[in-house]
């Protein structure tokens, strides 16, 4: 025979089921404005995620600090060599008094050599103020342009440690980016001062 107790916790056990279906938290599901239905994005990033934004950071800001330091030198040298070209007698009166020849071709290249290798060098260290992620707690334009410190306060207290590391690591994409127009730069200026070096000492002893 049928045991009546077990029938009735059968006969109940769809309805718990049911209600403990109902109960349960519900997601937050943004809609897409055309009654379409999105997941939420959940954020995958860890402790050890914020670990390499730091190691990142301090790789990327070393390499910067080294490609302007090697623009440095490179402006000073070519525009030091610059200055005593035009500042020599006999080199300032063959490029006032152009007359075709060896001599007056190896000043003129000499020159324009020396003046696009200082200006690739100088484009180096020209600050580049535009953060292209849009992210508006870690660029320093963008913290600037807050209405006051108590309200970049609230807006960094209101990111969880994962939403702070993603705009850590989206600043060191832009970052990265202007650290490789910096040597894109600094190539140039070296590979243009090289050769001018070698053009303005054949002009020298040309016109000596």
């Amino acid at each position: 025979m049928t045991d009546p107790n077990q029938s009735a916790s059968a006969d109940h056990t769809p309805m718990l089921i049911v209600e403990e279906v109902r109960s349960a938290p519900s997601l937050a599901v943004p809609e897409t404005g055309r009654g379409e239905v999105v997941p939420s994005r959940v954020s995958f990033l860890e402790e050890h995620h914020a670990d390499f934004a730091d190691f990142q950071e301090e790789y990327v800001r070393n390499y910067i600090s080294l490609a302007d330091t090697k623009a440095a030198w490179t402006f000073t040298i070519a525009s030091g060599v610059l200055v005593y070209l035009i500042g020599t007698e006999k080199t300032k009166g063959a490029l006032l008094a152009p007359v075709l020849s060896w001599q007056y071709a190896s000043l003129v290249v000499s020159v324009l050599l020396l003046v696009v290798s200082a200006f690739f060098s100088f484009r180096v260290v020209a600050p580049r103020l535009a953060s292209k992620s849009d992210e508006g707690i870690v660029f320093f334009g963008s913290v600037a342009a807050k209405d006051d410190a108590a309200s970049y306060v609230s807006e960094v207290a209101a990111h969880d440690p994962a939403e702070i590391t993603e705009a850590r690591l989206k600043h060191c994409f832009d970052v990265s980016k202007v650290c490789h127009g910096k040597y894109a730069s600094l190539k140039k200026a070296i590979w243009f001062g090289l050769p001018a070096l070698a053009v303005t000492l054949l002009a020298v002893l040309l016109n000596t």
